[in-house]
This record gives C-alpha cells, sequence and structure tokens, in this order.
C-alpha cells in the first residue's frame, strides 16, 4: 500500500535487491530496465505486455511435466526496433488458472519454466492479501509511510476487524434470515451509524450476555 499521490514506478525501482528475486507486474515491465538488471546481476521475473514484440524467438528444450500450465518456453530479443532490448532475455508464457496466459521475462536460467510461472505466481497472494486489508480493514491509503506507523495503522485496523467479526459472528443467529447481511456491509453500517435496528437489538443481547458473563467470572474467582 501506499500514498495515492505516488506511482507505484519510482518506489518499485527501489525495490531491487541482489539477494532476492525481483517479481514484478507489467507496470514495472521496461524493455531497458530488463538489460540493466542483467548487468547489476540482478534476477528479475516480470510480466510484460501483450503488445510487446518477441524478436527472433528461440525454444528452449525442456523436458514435459504432463500436469504444467507452460505453453511456451524460449530467448528473444523484446521490443520494436524503435525500442528493443540490446540482450536475448527468456520469456515463458503459462495460463493462470482461469486459462488466460501470462507471459513473462526472467533472466533466471537455472529454473524450470514451471518454476517460474510459480514464482509468478507467488505474488498473487500478495496482491490478494492486500486487497483483502483494503477491503477488510478499511485501508485504502497508509496515513504514515514509517516502519512504526504503517504497524500502529495495520495493528489497530486488524484489531478493530477482529472485534467486528466477532460481534458479527455471534450477533448473526438473532437476526431472521431476512434481515441478514455480508460482514463487510455489517462494518459500513457501523462506521456510518446506520446499523438496522435488527442487528442493534442482536449486537446488544450479545454485549449483554458477554458482560454478564465476565461479571460472573469476575465474582467466582473472588
Amino acid at each position: 500500500m501506499r500514498a495515492a499521490s505516488v506511482h507505484d514506478g519510482p518506489i518499485g525501482e527501489k525495490l531491487a535487491d541482489k539477494d532476492y528475486i525481483l517479481v514484478n507486474d507489467r507496470a514495472y515491465g521496461k524493455i531497458k530496465r530488463f538489460d540493466q538488471y542483467v548487468a547489476e546481476k540482478q534476477y528479475f521475473v516480470t510480466r510484460i505486455k501483450e503488445n510487446v514484440t518477441l524478436v527472433n524467438p528461440h525454444s528452449l528444450k525442456n523436458r514435459k511435466v504432463e500436469t504444467s500450465n507452460v505453453i511456451r518456453d524460449i530467448t528473444c530479443y523484446l521490443g520494436t526496433p524503435q525500442c528493443q532490448s540490446e540482450l536475448r532475455h527468456r520469456v515463458v508464457t503459462f495460463q493462470d488458472n482461469s486459462g488466460n496466459e501470462i507471459r513473462v521475462a526472467t533472466n533466471l536460467v537455472h529454473l524450470s519454466a514451471e518454476e517460474i510461472a510459480d514464482t509468478y505466481k507467488a505474488r498473487w497472494g500478495i496482491e490478494v492479501f492486500f486487497r483483502w486489508i483494503k477491503q477488510n480493514l478499511n485501508v485504502p491509503v497508509l496515513f504514515r509511510t514509517t516502519m512504526n506507523a504503517v504497524f500502529n495503522q495495520l495493528f489497530a485496523a486488524l484489531m478493530t476487524y477482529v472485534i467486528l467479526k466477532w460481534l458479527y459472528d455471534h450477533s448473526k443467529s438473532f437476526v431472521i434470515p431476512c434481515k441478514r447481511m455480508p460482514l463487510i456491509r455489517f462494518a459500513e453500517q457501523i462506521q456510518h451509524d446506520q446499523l438496522q435496528i435488527e442487528w442493534i437489538i442482536a449486537t446488544t443481547k450479545v454485549l449483554e450476555k458477554h458482560v454478564y458473563l465476565s461479571n460472573l467470572k469476575k465474582t467466582v474467582s473472588g
């Protein structure tokens, strides 16, 4: 996550680290940058756009895997004469879970095409995680970008989510089916002080019950 006014590109360039494989989406797929990564010995796996031209392709002979979703594994020059890579790069084409073709450029020659495809797909889990944070924790942007500020905001949002999820799960059984709603709408209505009367009654019952049990426990232990 980032401040809405900051473009991902310049920030992404700062993430290069020779101790890690840089895995990027299409927004970072600049052809000249691929040559630069090779010169700097920075391993990368970057998705390339559909309109990027593959020049003078040469197929790599790899052992075929029966369950593989890899369609093609080649080396080639990337781009048109006006903007073309000076070096040949490996391009692996594979299908995602929906059958869409994904093309990634890489300088990883010691991994199989399947391993390269899996490396790129691993970043989808990170994308799903951040999308979940934005949708469920109500964190569309970060107030500050220092490490402590980010952690504090995320921890506060996560604690709020856990409380709301607990209250939602325990209250749902007190609400008739036709008046039930998804968790995200429940959270929105609480945030805007617009919670339906059926849910207000249900949450009140839950809170009163647990306050009573808490007090009873204190009395017994005392």
